[in-house]
């Protein structure tokens, strides 16, 4: 019999919580650690869909990226999407698992899965957040041109459309960072990138990033760390075959483009 303990455990040797930002929330959100598990869902939230989701696929445990529960709770009621979420997921006996920083610095986690979803090569950490793992730098297979460079993250990512600052010179360094990383450029600079992929910019930084020549790709929050869904249920799935593991098929980027 397997345990949302044994998947927990598994968990935190793939993305140990010594990774994770000492302001952050990760683990085991909601539920028991002795409940058996066949059936687990893995997602980038755990959404009222998601776990509705999870409920009708009969499935005991969501692993997710996003904490379900981030900033202190002083109510868990109807009245809000996070009390909502958390009281459907509590009333199907559904336990919630999730790993951010921690699997975003972790070897084979959210950055990984983005430097690879872009085809880097001699991939290294970039060297920023507290334990020096947060993001990535790679090599691009053939060099390009900022816009060509910029249309090929949004086709990778299979993001809706992307922003991007041109920093007027050829890219084959490219750093990532997903989600809201344009404060780490600085480290991207230091490891020699001509381009820098993130998700959620503000202007003023990419005002900063194209004085500096960097072409820094904003591609979203949503579709730079997406990729780590799938590895979640990958990595679970070869560790535990005997778990019927799937990626959700309801969760999507809330952001919609015309």
């Amino acid at each position: 019999m397997i345990t949302v303990q044994d998947v927990l455990l598994f968990l935190e040797g793939f993305a140990p919580y010594a990774l994770a930002e000492s302001w952050d929330n990760v683990g085991l959100m909601t539920g028991c650690r002795s409940q058996p598990v066949e059936r687990v869902l893995c997602a980038l939230d755990v959404t009222e869909a998601v776990v509705a989701e999870a409920a009708e696929a009969g499935a005991q445990l969501i692993v997710a990226h996003h904490p379900l529960i981030f900033t202190s709770v002083k109510a868990v009621t109807e009245d809000d999407a996070a009390g909502r979420t958390l009281r459907r997921a509590i009333r199907e006996d559904i336990s919630v698992i999730c790993m951010h920083t921690n699997a975003d610095c972790a070897e084979g986690g959210v950055n990984d899965a983005l430097a690879a979803a872009l085809g880097l090569r001699d991939v290294v950490p970039m060297g920023a957040g507290e334990q020096g793992l947060l993001g990535r730098v790679g090599v691009l297979p053939d060099a390009m041109q900022p816009a060509g460079f910029a249309a090929f993250v949004k086709h990778a990512l299979h993001a809706g459309g992307v922003r991007f600052t041109d920093g007027g010179r050829e890219i084959l360094r490219v750093a990532v960072g997903g989600g809201a990383c344009g404060k780490l450029m600085d480290f991207a600079l230091e490891k020699g990138a001509q381009a820098f992929v993130i998700g959620d910019c503000s202007y003023d930084i990419m005002q900063r990033a194209q004085s500096l020549g960097l072409t820094l790709v904003d591609a979203g929050h949503f579709p730079t760390e997406n990729p780590v869904a799938a590895v979640f249920a990958e990595r679970i799935g070869e560790a535990f075959p005997a778990l019927d593991t799937q990626v959700s098929a309801v969760h999507k980027d809330c952001i919609q483009f015309v």
